[in-house]
């Protein structure tokens, strides 16, 4: 593979990486939305199953995201540690010293996705003892 072939891939592998976190992100703001202003009005089986319904997308979109990121920090490596045979990849982030810290990401994705999906159960939990709502005013607009 030449070198403008691995910076292009590189480039799409971070691009299809973001996008998938993008999805998972937008998964864990609309349980933080649906949790604020339903958890408490929830019976015990609807909530059972809204859980189940969110981890099964949890689940799957935060695997990708991390199959995602891995492939794009083993690209990352693999070019951290062929840089030095070529002087054209040496312009990429990876192929400089900071590159070598490319094989950590994956534990580091997997810890950010584990907090962020533990975060958001808890605060559907909480939402759901403490029964926080806002009370939506009575009576028509403009009056």
């Amino acid at each position: 593979m030449s070198d403008f072939e691995l910076a292009l891939l590189f480039s799409e592998y971070l691009n299809t990486a973001n996008f998938i976190f993008s999805n998972f992100m937008a998964l864990v703001f609309a349980m933080l939305t649906a949790s604020f202003f339903l958890a408490h009005r929830m019976e015990r089986w609807v909530a059972a199953l809204f859980l189940l319904l969110y981890t099964i997308g949890a689940v799957m979109t935060g695997s990708g995201v991390l199959f995602a990121f891995s492939d794009f920090a083993a690209l990352g490596v693999h070019i951290h540690e062929t840089a030095s045979q070529s002087a054209d990849l040496a312009w990429l982030g990876p192929a400089g010293p900071g590159g070598a810290g490319m094989g950590a990401m994956p534990v580091m994705i997997s810890a950010l996705l584990a907090v962020t999906y533990l975060g958001s159960l808890g605060f559907f939990f909480v939402v759901r003892a403490k029964r926080i709502h806002r009370d939506e005013p009575g009576g028509e607009a403009g009056t």
